[in-house]
């Protein structure tokens, strides 16, 4: 019997890459899309789309009729206006979480929140057993979300809105962190001063790990998710005792298992063009709450939604942003490897390709 899938978000860098997956393994897809421009080339590869957004009722009700699984994936990483964030990335979920329950045939659903919504890497204590990157250790799904951003907020609102589905909807939360590769327009700006300057940037004095998962990676834990994931419960996020741990039941991240720091990401894709010595700057803290200032100002006198605002300068000046994959690679199967060698240059490969960089 053919699967068949709903999709939020279709159209954007990681929906897409979503969708084409699942048409190329035989599954009949659905897409949620805000006009048929926007999706004219998912329905050339076969998707059935649906008009409408998050809060078209009748949208989501004819997406989720009959499938198996929902991927939610819409929401936003920058808001125009105070509020934005918190009425799409949360009560957008909602209205997904409640389509999916109001179903004759309940789907399950995948929803793909952020590592921005479990906050930083915590101090690593002595009785930790870990790998240590720094004086940090690796963010587990047992760890209380405690964010830092509002957009890392949001996505923890929308994680405790499915709490409350989770007794009528099979739900599973996925978490990936810096998400990267072919289709990605938002790091083109670095990938680009990479290959033409030789010039890589750091925001802050402090050079930090991050995690990263490569988008195709990425899109093998989400389908794994819905086929044979944990499922949320009730009390996923509650603290069960005085260490801030959580049971995570039902939570995923999703990385490559070896965090580096940012300016070996740089490094990384400076080789991916050939540059084997890349020349790296670290901007002032002054700075980045300079720019994050700045693209505030944006928002408000050219009514435009500006790559870099007071949301990113809060989490470019905290950290680390790194987690643990163990759980996802050891219950999901999924072969999440330390390649991100090889997959930034991929990416770079499609930057030139498309003339981005």
């Amino acid at each position: 019997m053919t699967e068949s899938y709903f999709v939020t978000g279709a159209t954007g860098f990681i929906g897409r890459r979503l969708t084409t997956r699942l048409i190329e393994r035989g599954a009949r897809v659905r897409c949620l899309v805000r006009s048929e421009t926007r999706g004219r080339d998912l329905e050339a590869l076969g998707a059935e789309l649906v008009l409408g957004d998050l809060f078209s009722t009748d949208a989501l009700a004819r997406g989720v009729d009959q499938v198996d699984a929902v991927f939610h994936l819409a929401g936003l990483t920058r808001e125009r206006a105070r509020g934005e964030f918190q009425r799409v990335n949360c009560d957008g979920t909602r209205a997904v979480a409640e389509a999916c329950r109001a179903a004759n045939r309940v789907p399950t659903l995948v929803h793909v929140s952020s590592l921005a919504c479990s906050g930083k890497a915590p101090r690593a204590s002595r009785e930790d057993d870990c790998e240590r990157f720094g004086a940090n250790r690796l963010l587990r799904e047992t760890d209380v979300p405690r964010p830092l951003s509002p957009y890392g907020c949001s996505k923890r609102e929308a994680e405790l809105a499915l709490q409350t589905f989770s007794d009528a909807v099979p739900i599973t939360v996925v978490r990936p962190p810096y998400v990267f590769g072919e289709g990605d327009l938002v790091s083109a700006q670095l990938y680009a001063m990479a290959k033409r300057r030789g010039n890589f940037v750091v925001p802050g004095w402090l050079d930090r790990y991050y995690s990263f998962v490569y988008v195709d990676d990425l899109v093998e834990v989400l389908i794994a998710s819905a086929a044979r994931g944990e499922r949320l419960t009730p009390n996923s996020l509650a603290p069960v005792d005085s260490t801030l741990a959580c049971s995570g039941k039902g939570i995923y991240f999703a990385s490559s298992p070896t965090p580096i720091r940012f300016s070996e990401f740089g490094r990384m894709v400076g080789r991916a063009f050939g540059r084997e010595k890349m020349r790296v700057f670290k901007i002032p803290p002054m700075g980045v709450v300079g720019a994050g200032v700045w693209g505030e100002l944006v928002k408000t006198l050219a009514k435009r939604v500006p790559s870099f605002d007071w949301n990113k300068s809060i989490e470019a000046l905290r950290g680390p942003w790194i987690c643990s994959s163990a759980k996802a690679r050891e219950q999901l199967g999924v072969a999440l490897e330390d390649k991100l060698e090889e997959q930034f240059a991929a990416a770079a490969r499609w930057y030139e390709q498309e003339g981005l960089a």
